[in-house]
């Protein structure tokens, strides 16, 4: 069972980042059905969790140009966000190379919040503008 699963409501409409978007959801989904199956080891769940924040690092960079193309009245508020997940997967990297306690549930449960509120809050209001600026971007969705 998947523990992000996608709904239509996170839908953006803009193709590009909801395939990345769905990118992000198969790394956590991929982790947490690992988990259930056996306990992976660390180098598995650090090379997944590398690769989730490799992909995430390439989709706010998309974001962020698109935010700064249009002008985006939030872009500061919403980087902060970018930033603080960015901090969020380091810091469970750092707990996985230090050998802390922190098991695939812990990673998966984390990531999965931030991405669903993430997408349903700034990334929904994000698009909401740039369409406003240009109604043409949704042509292009």
């Amino acid at each position: 069972m998947a523990i992000a699963q996608w709904q239509d409501e996170y839908s953006t409409g803009h193709r590009e980042i909801d395939q990345q978007h769905l990118a992000l959801f198969a790394i956590v989904n991929t982790i947490h059905a690992a988990a259930l199956e056996q306990c992976p080891d660390r180098p598995w769940l650090q090379q997944q969790l590398q690769d989730f924040a490799a992909q995430a690092e390439a989709h706010f960079a998309m974001e962020e140009d698109l935010m700064r193309a249009y002008n985006y009245p939030n872009y500061e508020i919403h980087c902060n966000t970018h930033l603080a997940l960015t901090a969020k997967v380091r810091q469970l990297l750092l707990k996985l190379d230090t050998q802390t306690p922190c098991t695939p549930d812990d990673i998966t449960q984390v990531l999965a919040d931030w991405m669903i509120h993430h997408i349903r809050g700034e990334d929904q209001q994000m698009i909401r503008f740039l369409r406003s600026q240009n109604p043409a971007l949704a042509q292009h969705c």
